[in-house]
Formats: structure tokens, C-alpha cells, sequence
């Protein structure tokens, strides 16, 4: 034990178990760091989308909720509130007015809070509280068309109540995200003395839950097999396609980067790993000639690294928790919301990436450290034998089952180890073709240039490698690079400034013009006007729905319930024809909606309008842009089969907030239009947007600086030869500026061919991971194919020099003596 101790710090002291050691702490600290940091981030996108619907979870019913259902969360030690929504009229003197009322409990909202305002039209201010018993908060559009002021009594059913806020922002009005009327809020004890929930009345009832993880888990298993087809269990990434998707390349991201401080670990391992084997060679061919056997030699080596595994990754770990308490702290005046605490549980994967590294790398090559032969110690020049393939297959498995393990799936793993195979085998045919043929072209080298371009060749297989463990740490920067300007690029075409965040609905033919005038005047964008007729597909080619779906499993939404069916002449903006005539006399589906249905072009559907039945076939499909925020249809029916049918028009426009006011007070003067306010949902999705984009700025930071230290790493796992030549180069008079243009020539090629292979690398696995992962639109990414060449220029240049500036300053004399 004590000789172990020994060994081990004339190592440190040597600097050779330093290196490793190094690694070890690279590798688990940036794991860690990032690890903690990617918990944090996704705990506060959580809570940033639990603000959407109030609640950490929702029940969603058409019917009372039973009171066990409340009870038994309260056993569990959730936090409870309930919410019951409903169409009503509203009464104040002579004044009526169709509204959304929601009555809610004390205590709600459970997550968010009310954004209410003492001022017609205001911005709103924060608060949490709820209206007190006796009192309502109507929106300030609800407030103009009854013509009231705060202080007022308003009428709902038999009951009296008093106007005491203006209601910006309900939390969970996104849950009721179509209920177009203008919205007023009371207290739950003012219900039922109102008496207008009748038998028949459609009201949507809503226990939402807030909570512990473990509890709310515990309480879905209850739950679900209770549901019938009327109530629903919600989570926040649930509400909405929009949102959800947001977090879930939210998510993919975070996880991507994770994959990514894995691989550069396990590189880092490999380098040191390499390097520790190789200085130790002399040092086990003299042991074994003292005496030592294989067994003693293992003992002492697996008790070495045993114990630089407990040192690094408690450093490790230490540093990653200052790491990521770091980031946070500088991101929180950049973030909207205050990260959660990181999770002590999180630190077993930045040990666990520690342990796998030095198993999957560093074992290998320590048992074949131990079979050297003792003749080494005659034949210093000797080479160790090693069955590199075998050791780096295994290096490979383990970093694999460390990537898998981290994201808790394979897709995301074997895109990436796809990527990084087919790039390997690349690298080898291209490097080696270049190497080989800057050989020729710098025969009898006598100028830096050509020494440089011929010491590519020279160190044939060191340099292949260095080429590759490049390539890779590049590509894995353009890959974020790119995820980062492709993510969030694509949310900005689909969430514009200007997006529509207001539509018109139950507008009359007549209304049309005089709307169009009072909009352009307040100088409002607004898209064009489509007529709407509510209708239902009942048959597929003479076959009914019911037959086809009897048990309704598995029911495509164009069948499930009543669409929203209009006609046009052309296609509006953001469709586009993808097969098909849209001109002729028949429907033109959306193609999601047709794939998911599995319509095809001269399939007949029978749609339900208004009791009239209307059969015609499908003689286009056309691919929507949902996310323009423009009026979009599934179905567009010819002219010639709505035109008999009463159709109401809907249109969408934008309304900033210095225009809501003035708009507000126009459509006043149509109290029989309804308004959809979709703009609070897009700004809290922005938000969540914009605290991703932030969060992928630092992570990407986290990532090229483990990058930098990993390529200096490999320059200096070859630096002994290169110290080596370049000191028999000033012996035989060359002069430093000689020597410093060959290093300088021989890190730039290798910089260049990196970068370039790295930009078709990293465009290649940007576009697996676009459309399998982000289910996103591949684009193609100009900007990377410029950047790869030149970071790998200058960076391993300026690592390269400065890794070798040794020899430089140093007298060749000492370098040779050291060598």
C-alpha cells in the first residue's frame, strides 16, 4: 500500500498522474456542472408552463368533481383549488352582454397569478388573491360594452355583484383558450347563488393540484383509471401543441448538450489515458525485472486509479456545483423567473461519467500496460502491444451506454454515435489522402511550409487521430451553433412581433365593411375575411365514422368532433398545394390532417351541416403554416356547397398594446363580434423562448470551453515528438522563425481539414436531429461551412503554438537532454 502511495506521488510530482487526474476532474466537473444546470433550467421551463394552466396538474371535467377526488389529494399533501367555467349573460341597466365567467376558489390560482388593473385598458398588475365574496373583475372590453366603471353592480342570474377590478390576465384563461366571449371572474361562494347551471348548461369544471412530483405521480395512477371520456388529466406540456412542443425541443436540446460534455469527457479520458500508458512503459519493464509480477502490477495500478477516482470526482464535483451556482447567478438578471435549487440526487451522473471513463478507457489500457515484456527496459524504442481496436470499442460502448443512460433513450445517442462513426471513417480516407499528398508535394522539404505539410504524413496515425478528436470537437460546436440559431430562428418565423394575436369571429357580411374601415384608420394589419360553417364528417367512401372507429380508439381529430368549414377561391397565406387541383369542385384537406386519416386524393367524405348531408371527394391536399397565426381551415369546401348555408366571417389582426385601448373601444361599437386575445399565451411562450435561447448561450459556452481543454489535451499527447524534431531541427541550424512557420503550417492544415469535415459532420447530424428529434423542418446552414475552416485554423493554431512554444524558447541542447 505505502509503495502504492509512493509510486503515486512521484507520479504527481512528474506530472503524468496529473494529466489524468486533470482529465478526471474535467470530465466530471463539466458533466456536473452542466448536469445541475440542465435540472435547474428544466424545473423552471416546468414552472414557467405550470403558470398557464395555474396549477402543477389540472382535471378537466364535464361533470361536478367528485369530492373524494379533492379529498384524496389532500391526503397526499397536495395543494387544491378548483375552477367552473361557463357562458352567461351579464346584465348592467340597461345593458347585456354574452360572457365567460369562471368562478374560482380561495386559493386559486395555485401557480401564476392574476395581472388585474384599477384603470380601463391598463397594463395590469401582478396579484394573487382571488375576488373576494360579492365582488367580480370583468375584463376591460366586458366593462365597455356594459358601459360600467369599478364600484358599479353587475347582474349574473339572481345574484348582485360589484365591479371592484379590471381583469387583464386570468392564469388559466389559456385552458379555455377559444372561449371567445369577454371574461369576468368571481368567487366560487357566490355560485350558486346565481342559479344559472341548469340541467343542460355547458360548463367546464376544474380541480387543479400543485405539489411534490412523487405525490402528484402517486395521484395520476389513482386518478386515470377513474377518467371517463369527458374528463381529462392535463400536465402544463400538455396545453397546446405550441407549448408543448416548445418544451419539448426545450428538453431535446438540454439533452443534446448533456450528450455532448459526454462524448468531450470520455475523449479527455481516452487522450490522458493514452498519454499516462505511454510514460509509464519503462517504469513496468523495470518493475517486472525487480521482480514484480503481473498481479502485484494490477493491484498497485487498480489501487492508483481507485484512488484518483474518489480524489477527482470529489473535486470534480465540487467544482461542477460551483459551476453551475456560477452560471445561475449570472443568469438570473438575464431570466425572467428565479431558477429552482439544484437537486443533490444529480450528482451521481457527473461520478457516474467518472467511473464509466476510466473503466471504459483507462482499464484496457492498464492491463496491457502490464503484460510489456522486461526486455523493454533493453529495447527503450520498443512499442508496447495493444489491440487498439478492441480497447477503443470498448472505450466506445462505454461512452455510449453513458450517452443513453444520460438521456434515458436511444434515439438521441445513435444519431450522434451515427455521426460520429460515419465521421471517423471519413476523416481516415480524407486525411489520409491529403497527408499522403502533401508528402509528395514537399519532396526534399527545405522551406516551413513544406517541413510542416510533410510532418502530416511523417506521424501518419498520431496525426490521423488528432484530425479526428479535432473534427469531432468542432463539429460538436457547429452542431450547437446550429441547434441554437435553427431552434430559435424557427420559433421567430413562427412567432413573429407582428404575429395575429387577436381574431374576429361571428362577424355578419354587413359588418365587414364598416370593421375594415375603423381598422385601417387605427392603422391595424389584418388578414383577409373567411366565411365559417360549423359541419362534421360522418362517412368515409359510404362507410360511416362509427363503423370505421366503434369504440372511438384511435379516432382522427378531422373525425372526432365538429369542424370549422369555409370556402375560397384561392389559397390563403400559409397554405401551400402539395398535390392535387384546388380549383376544382371537390375538398382540399391539410395534409397532417389527411395523413393521420389516411385520406387520399378521390377518397369521398359525407359531411353533416346543419342536419343537410354534403358528399364530395377530396381533389387536393395542402400543407398549413399553423403557426403564421392566421385563420387555417382542415377543410375547404367548394363555394358551391356553403353558399346556402348562414355562415358567420372570422379574420385575425394584430394589436399592440399602445393600439388595445383605442381598438377595444371601436369594437365596442359591435357588441355581437366575439375576440379571441391569444396574446397572452404568445408572450408566455416567448418567455419560455427567450430564457431557452439564454440557456443554450451558456451551455454552449460550458461546451466550447471543455472543448478547449480537450484539444489541448491532444496537442499535447504528441507533444514529445514534436518537441523532439523540432529541437534536431535548430541542432542542424534551422532557425526559430523556421521552425515556428513549420508548427504553425502543420496546425493550420490540420485546423483547416478538421473544420471542413466538421461542417459536413455537423450539417449531416443537424439534419437527422432536426427532423427526428426537434420534428422540425431541415435547413440547410450556410454560416457553418464558413465558420468550420476558420475556427479550426485559428484555435488549434494558437493551441498548437502555444502547447509547443517550448521548443521555441528553449535551448535545443536541454530539449534533447529532456528527450
Amino acid at each position: 500500500m505505502s509503495f502504492t502511495f509512493r509510486l503515486m506521488f512521484r507520479d504527481i510530482r512528474s506530472g503524468d498522474l496529473l494529466t489524468l487526474l486533470l482529465a478526471l476532474v474535467i470530465s466530471v466537473s463539466t458533466v456536473t456542472s452542466i448536469g445541475l444546470f440542465i435540472d435547474r433550467l428544466q424545473l423552471s421551463f416546468e414552472q414557467e408552463s405550470a403558470n398557464l394552466i395555474a396549477a402543477d396538474r389540472l382535471i378537466r371535467s364535464d361533470d361536478i368533481i367528485p369530492a373524494e377526488w379533492e379529498t384524496k389529494a389532500k391526503e397526499l399533501s397536495l395543494q387544491t383549488a378548483q375552477r367552473t367555467s361557463f357562458t352567461t349573460m351579464m346584465f348592467a341597466g340597461d345593458s347585456l352582454q354574452l360572457s365567460q365567467l369562471s368562478a374560482v376558489s380561495d386559493g386559486y390560482p395555485l401557480k401564476g397569478a392574476y395581472l388585474v388593473d384599477d384603470v380601463l385598458f391598463g397594463t395590469g398588475k401582478s396579484s394573487t388573491e382571488t375576488p373576494k365574496q360579492g365582488e367580480v373583475w370583468v375584463s376591460s372590453r366586458l366593462a365597455s360594452l356594459l358601459k360600467i366603471t369599478l364600484g358599479d353592480q353587475v347582474e349574473v342570474g339572481d345574484a348582485s355583484l360589484k365591479v371592484t377590478k379590471y381583469l387583464v390576465r386570468d392564469p388559466g384563461s389559456s385552458t379555455s383558450a377559444f372561449a371567445i366571449s369577454p371574461r369576468a371572474v368571481m368567487n366560487m361562494a357566490d355560485l350558486a347563488a346565481t342559479n344559472v347551471i341548469i340541467p343542460g348548461s355547458r360548463v367546464r369544471y376544474s380541480l387543479l393540484l400543485a405539489g411534490q412530483k412523487a405525490s402528484l405521480e402517486e395521484y395520476e395512477t389513482w386518478i386515470t383509471p377513474q377518467l371517463n371520456e369527458g374528463q381529462r388529466w392535463q400536465t402544463p406540456t400538455q396545453r397546446g401543441e405550441r407549448i408543448g412542443d416548445t418544451i419539448g425541443r426545450a428538453e431535446s436540446f438540454l439533452l443534446l448538450a448533456g450528450t455532448l460534455a459526454v462524448v468531450m469527457s470520455g475523449v479527455a479520458m481516452a487522450l490522458a489515458s493514452a498519454r499516462f500508458v505511454k510514460r509509464h512503459l519503462m517504469q513496468v519493464a523495470i518493475l517486472k525485472t525487480l521482480g514484480a509480477t503481473p498481479k502485484l502490477l494490477g493491484r498497485l495500478f487498480f489501487l492508483q486509479l481507485f484512488t484518483l477516482f474518489l480524489v477527482g470526482a470529489a473535486i470534480g464535483l465540487s467544482i461542477g456545483w460551483g459551476m453551475q451556482e456560477i452560471i445561475a447567478s449570472l443568469l438570473s438578471g438575464l431570466m425572467s423567473t428565479t431558477l429552482p435549487e439544484p437537486s443533490i440526487s444529480r450528482l451521481w451522473l457527473g461520478a457516474a461519467t467518472g467511473l464509466i471513463s476510466m473503466v471504459a478507457f483507462c482499464l484496457p489500457l492498464m492491463s496491457h500496460l502490464i503484460k510489456i515484456s522486461p526486455l523493454s527496459v533493453l529495447q527503450p524504442n520498443a512499442k508496447i502491444e495493444l489491440n487498439t481496436f478492441t480497447i477503443y470499442v470498448i472505450g466506445f460502448i462505454g461512452m455510449f451506454g453513458l450517452m443513453c443512460m444520460y438521456t434515458n433513450g436511444f434515439l438521441l445517442p445513435s444519431i450522434m454515435t451515427a455521426a460520429i462513426l460515419g465521421i471517423a471513417l471519413f476523416v481516415a480516407a480524407i486525411g489520409w489522402l491529403a497527408f499522403k499528398l502533401g508528402r509528395s508535394l514537399t519532396s526534399g522539404a527545405t522551406s516551413g511550409w513544406q517541413i510542416g505539410l510533410a510532418s502530416l504524413y511523417r506521424r501518419l496515425i498520431p496525426n490521423l487521430f488528432q484530425l479526428l478528436v479535432f473534427t469531432l470537437i468542432i463539429m460538436l460546436s457547429l452542431i450547437l451553433i446550429g441547434v441554437k440559431s435553427s431552434l430559435i430562428a424557427d420559433w421567430q418565423q413562427q412567432l413573429p412581433e407582428d404575429a395575429p394575436n387577436h381574431y374576429l369571429f361571428n362577424v355578419q357580411a354587413d359588418q365587414i365593411d364598416p370593421i375594415n374601415d375603423q381598422t385601417t384608420q387605427l392603422g391595424l394589419k389584418k388578414s383577409d375575411w373567411y366565411p365559417m360553417v360549423r359541419g362534421r364528417v360522418t362517412a368515409v367512401n359510404d362507410q360511416t365514422v362509427q363503423s370505421l372507429y366503434p369504440d372511438e380508439k384511435g379516432e382522427p381529430e378531422l373525425y372526432e368532433r365538429e369542424l370549422n368549414l369555409t370556402w375560397s377561391d384561392t389559397l390563403g397565406k400559409g397554405n401551400e398545394l402539395v398535390e392535387g387541383d384546388f380549383s376544382a369542385e371537390g375538398l382540399s384537406v391539410e395534409q397532417k390532417a389527411a395523413k393521420e386519416a389516411n385520406l387520399k386524393i378521390g377518397d369521398k367524405l359525407t359531411i353533416n351541416i346543419g342536419s343537410n348531408i354534403v358528399t364530395l371527394p377530396i381533389t387536393s391536399v395542402r400543407t398549413v403554416d399553423w403557426g403564421s397565426m392566421q385563420p387555417n381551415f382542415y377543410l375547404i369546401l367548394p363555394k358551391s356547397a356553403l353558399e346556402d348555408y348562414p355562415a358567420n366571417f372570422v379574420s385575425s389582426l394584430f394589436v399592440s398594446d399602445i393600439e388595445a385601448q383605442s381598438f377595444y373601444r371601436l369594437m365596442a361599437k359591435f357588441p355581437t363580434v366575439s375576440i379571441l386575445n391569444v396574446g397572452d399565451i404568445l408572450k408566455q411562450i416567448q418567455t419560455i423562448i427567450g430564457q431557452l435561447s439564454q440557456a443554450i448561450q451558456l451551455v454552449l459556452f460550458c461546451i466550447l470551453s471543455a472543448g478547449a481543454l480537450v484539444l489541448l489535451a491532444s496537442v499535447r499527447s504528441t507533444l514529445e515528438e514534436r518537441l523532439e524534431e523540432g529541437a534536431l531541427l535548430r541542432v542542424l541550424g534551422a532557425r526559430g522563425a523556421l521552425v515556428r512557420q513549420a508548427l504553425l503550417v502543420e496546425f493550420g492544415a490540420l485546423g483547416f481539414f478538421a473544420g471542413l469535415i466538421a461542417a459536413i459532420g455537423a450539417e449531416t447530424c443537424l439534419f437527422g436531429l432536426q427532423v427526428f428529434v426537434f420534428n422540425a423542418e431541415a435547413n440547410f446552414h450556410p454560416l457553418l461551412w464558413l465558420l468550420g475552416p476558420a475556427i479550426g485554423v485559428v484555435v488549434i493554431s494558437t493551441i498548437g503554438i502555444f502547447a509547443s512554444r517550448t521548443v521555441l524558447k528553449v535551448p535545443p541542447m536541454l530539449l534533447l537532454r529532456g528527450l
